[in-house]
C-alpha cells in the first residue's frame, strides 16, 4: 500500500504539518495507523481523503469541531472500503435538520442526496470526496516501479 509523509500530505491538502499534528493531538483527526514515540507517521489513501476533505471544509464557515465530526464519520465509512476507487459516485453528506438527532452524515450516492433534499433540510453540506482526493493526489510524489527513481513529480515537463 502506498503511504506518504506528513510533509507530503500537508502540501497536497494545502494545510501545514503543524495543523495536522494539532488535529491529531486534539482528537480532530485520527490517522489510520497509530505510531509509537519516535516513529515517523505515514498516511494512507484514507488519511489523504479525510485530510483533503478537512482542507475543503476549513474554507467554509465551519468550526473545527464540526469539521472533525464530519470527517470522523467519513473515516468510519472509509474503513470498510478496500480502495479509493470505491469512492466514485459517493459524496460526504450531512443535512442539518432542526432536530440534531435526525442529522444524517455519511457517504451517499447522488440518488440519496436528491431524496434527502426533498425532505427540506435547513442546511446541507455536500463534499465530493473523490474529487477532493484526486486534487490532493495529483500533487503527491509517486514512487517509480522501475529505474531506481525514488520520487518524481506527476507534472514533469519534457526537457
Amino acid at each position: 500500500m502506498t503511504t506518504w509523509t506528513i510533509h507530503e500530505v500537508a502540501a497536497a491538502c494545502a494545510v501545514t504539518t503543524g495543523e495536522i499534528s494539532q488535529w491529531i493531538s486534539r482528537g480532530h483527526f485520527r490517522p489510520s495507523v497509530a505510531v509509537r514515540s519516535g516513529e515517523q507517521r505515514r498516511f494512507d489513501w484514507r488519511d489523504l481523503a479525510c485530510l483533503a476533505v478537512m482542507g475543503t471544509l476549513r474554507k467554509q464557515a465551519l468550526t473545527m469541531k464540526a469539521v472533525s465530526l464530519l470527517t470522523d464519520r467519513l473515516r468510519d465509512d472509509l474503513t470498510g472500503m478496500a480502495s479509493v476507487s470505491e469512492l466514485s459516485g459517493r459524496f460526504l453528506f450531512t443535512d442539518c435538520a432542526e432536530n440534531q438527532s435526525d442529522q444524517a452524515v455519511g457517504l451517499v450516492t447522488e440518488a440519496e442526496i436528491f431524496a434527502a433534499l426533498k425532505q427540506n433540510a435547513r442546511t446541507v453540506i455536500i463534499v465530493d470526496v473523490a474529487a477532493a482526493y484526486r486534487d490532493a493526489e495529483t500533487t503527491l510524489p509517486i514512487t517509480a516501479l522501475k529505474g531506481g527513481i525514488e520520487h518524481c513529480s506527476r507534472n514533469v515537463s519534457p526537457l
